[in-house]
């Protein structure tokens, strides 16, 4: 049967229930949601096709109930749910199907109230039992940091909240009762169209997957977009609006038997089939713990390519090159114990497929075991860690999950590429699930020593799901040889330099330092805007430090605030003279250990500030939020310094991006832990100790006073080096090594 065909039996169905979204669907977004209203006519519209016989039309929307029996009301053929279903009018009376009055959320309501104050553009809708922080007109240079601070607030009031859940939509995040979702007004519907109905469900946002999902297998879901940028349920696609109303009307004619062609009907999404015997199987299976993306409408494609830590740019070209896909998890949470199903996106490139998690388990799989165990005890920091038995069970159970998703998408022999820690125990159980294809795990966090690993109470759990794995890699040699030395520990293993013989298997061990793509730097790097002009126009005439890190006490940044403190007092000829911007990028706020360590940095900041600061010159300049990398490059070419000084590093891109944007006949100084994995490659950067502040402060000094000719010698020997390591090389090269594992287990 082909598309027409197909649309034109649907819309002649009876009984057919229409589930139509608002926002987006059938009214363009405007910059406040006061703003966007649907006209008369199409109301009139909607009123007389919702009357016609054999049809049920309801509008589904995250609305206030006000706000829809405002522009509605008078149709009283529609039937209406609001508040994603909190609130439905079938008979022309509204009932709620809450069991709360929303009087709880009020003081979450006054917490991003109180945010929004002092967030330009920024607007809080506080609904009947919901809140509601709109982003829409925030200025994009804010707005990253601004989605960290209420996120970090709404992950701080769900804790204690049973029942509720965040949703995030376009260009908004809700926090609303669990049981308000738009999935409970399918079977409503379904209930007033009558035995035998099919249903077609139209939305554009995250918030109606859960209206997808509830439909059954002979309803039809549309998803209403410019393009397909997000996993989703929906099997067809509309541009916008106007196609939506376009394709109403002739549904409309459809079903009173006019001619409708040419019909403005819904576009098939092009499909990847889960692998079976006549699929076109895929090549490659990337997994990582989150997916790249969505992006905010208007996201600059250079900004997308930093998310996932640079790895959307590595790994773009070998997916392609492969028909591959990348599996990850999909940013959403879900309440009570089921993860959500497979979603695939095909229309995205590279193919997107993902899974939602149950909210509390990912609260100890993602919170707990990967962030407060294996985070710090993979950098060395074993001070911090802990250890829990529910959340090393929570690892266990998503490890299994994820496992279980990527058998449904890929043939057995598909060559799976799984990412960084989060993620140690999917090649086991891949392997119990029969797949015999090439496994490969990279990580791009340290390795720990023996005695570090030792500590786990799961250690050889961990390390014998880590040897299911055909090939192991890691930034650098020194991570081999601690892996071999758990290995040892651990196991009855055999191990050599690069390869580990177990239980009659080889797994190769070997090191593959990732980069970046230089010339995006080399080339942003002369761009300006507005906002870095002023910013670097207000340290001009003095010396300029630079620092850029996500905040994480892994980086080193209070440890290099108090250094560069220790240098004005041990080197007081540089006060006045050299001014410090520390570029802080927001992360992990729903982590108590981060927001404590937010916290102790700006207060080490007034300190410095505070001793050595005068009325025309502030020492150390502050900045918690996230640049575009144009604005970033021309930070690092405009530095006379960078400080990239973690306390333990798998790799560290920052150093690299920053050689990368130097302009080779006035170089800046690049001044680098010894314990970041580049400082194996960088070996011409001024290497330091970051636990040793006086040591550290007579770096810095010793790069302030560096002459020009040594500055660009060392730069071309780190330019060099740069090059040789890039992103596509780093991908290509280590699925040349995965592929080649091809064979007899």
């Amino acid at each position: 049967m082909t598309t027409p065909e197909h649309w034109i039996r649907l819309a002649r169905h009876s009984p057919l229930g229409l589930l139509v979204d608002l926002d987006g669907t059938l009214i363009p977004f405007a910059e406040r949601p006061d703003l966007a209203r649907p006209p008369e006519d199409l109301v009139d519209f909607l009123d007389a096709l919702a009357s016609s016989p054999g049809i049920t039309l309801a509008v589904v929307s995250g609305r206030l109930r006000s706000e829809i029996e405002q522009f509605f009301g008078r149709a009283r053929s529609l039937w209406l749910a609001a508040e994603h279903g909190a609130f439905l009018r079938g008979d022309g009376t509204w009932r709620s199907i809450l069991d709360t009055d929303g009087s709880e959320i009020e003081d979450l309501h006054v917490t991003l109230a109180g945010i929004a104050l002092q967030s330009p553009g920024a607007l809080v809708e506080r609904k009947s039992a919901s809140v509601a922080f709109h982003f829409r007109r925030v200025p994009r240079q804010i707005a990253p940091t601004l989605r960290v601070e209420v996120e970090a607030a709404v992950e701080a009031w769900l804790a204690s909240h049973a029942g509720y859940e965040r949703m995030p939509g376009a260009e908004v995040l809700e926090v609303r009762p669990a049981a308000a979702r738009k999935s409970a007004v399918v079977p409503w519907v379904r209930e007033r169209a009558g035995a035998q109905a099919r249903l077609v469900a139209l939305g554009d946002d995250v918030t109606d997957e859960d209206m997808f999902e509830a439909l059954g297998a002979a309803d039809e879901a549309v998803l209403v977009a410019p393009s397909v940028e997000r996993p989703t349920a929906a099997r067809w696609i509309l541009d916008g609006p106007a196609e939506t109303i376009g394709f109403l009307r002739w549904l409309d004619a459809a079903r009173a038997g006019a001619a409708p062609g040419p019909p403005l009907i819904p576009r098939p999404i092009p499909r990847r089939a889960p692998a079976d015997a006549d699929a076109v199987a895929y090549g490659l299976l990337a997994i990582s713990n989150r997916l790249p993306g969505p992006y905010p409408k208007g996201t600059p494609e250079l900004d997308r390519k930093r998310q996932v830590g640079g790895l959307v740019s590595a790994l773009e070209p070998v997916l392609a090159a492969r028909e591959g896909l990348w599996l990850g998890w999909s940013g959403e949470t879900s309440p009570g114990k089921a993860f959500g199903p497979v979603r695939l996106s095909a229309g995205t490139r590279p193919v997107l497929a993902s899974i939602d998690l149950p909210s509390k388990t990912h609260q100890l799989y993602y919170g707990g075991f990967c962030n407060r165990t294996l985070w710090p005890l993979f950098h060395t920091l074993p001070g911090r860690v802990r250890f829990v038995d529910a959340e090393w069970e929570a690892y266990v159970e998503v490890n299994g999950r994820f496992a279980t998703a990527a058998a449904e998408l890929v043939p057995a022999d598909c060559a799976v590429w799984v990412h960084d820690f989060h993620l140690l125990l999917v090649a086991s159980e891949l392997r119990r699930l029969g797949h015999r294809g090439p496994l490969g795990l990279f990580l791009h966090v340290p390795f720990p020593g023996a005695d570090l690993f030792r500590l786990i109470p799961w250690a050889d759990r961990l390390i014998e799901g880590i040897l299911e794995f055909d090939l192991v890699g890691v930034q650098t040699d020194y991570d081999v040889r601690n892996v071999m030395q758990v290995v040892g520990a651990v196991t009855p293993a055999t191990v050599s330099d690069d390869a580990v013989r177990y239980r009659g298997r080889r797994i190769g061990v070997r090191a593959f330092p990732i980069g970046i793509i230089p010339e995006t730097f080399e080339v942003e790097a002369a761009e300006e805007s507005e906002e870095t002009t002023a910013l670097l126009g207000s340290v001009e005439g003095r010396r300029l430090i630079l620092g850029v890190d996500r905040l994480d006490y892994t980086k080193g940044i209070h440890e290099r605030i108090e250094a560069f403190g220790r240098l004005l007092g041990l080197f007081p000829e540089w006060r006045g003279n050299v001014s410090y911007v520390q570029i802080s990028v927001p992360s992990r706020a729903d982590v108590v250990e981060y927001r404590e360590q937010r916290t102790r940095i700006e207060a080490a900041v007034g300190r410095v500030n505070g001793e050595f600061g005068e009325a025309h010159w502030t020492p150390v300049r502050y900045l918690y939020r996230s640049y575009g990398q144009a604005e970033l490059a021309r930070f690092y070419r405009a530095a006379d310094v960078c400080l990239v000084t973690p306390l333990r590093d798998g790799m560290n891109l920052v150093a690299k991006e920053f050689v990368a944007a130097q302009d080779m006949e006035r170089p800046g100084v690049l001044v680098l832990s010894r314990f970041a994995g580049a400082a194996l490659e960088l070996t011409d950067a001024v290497l330091t100790n970051p636990y040793h502040t006086d040591g550290m402060a007579k770096d810095i000094d010793r790069a302030l006073r560096m002459p020009a000719a040594e500055r660009i010698e060392r730069h071309a020997r780190l330019a060099a080096a740069v090059q040789r390591t890039t992103a596509p090389l780093w991908a290509e090269g280590y699925v040349a090594a995965l592929e080649a594992c091809r064979g007899p287990r």
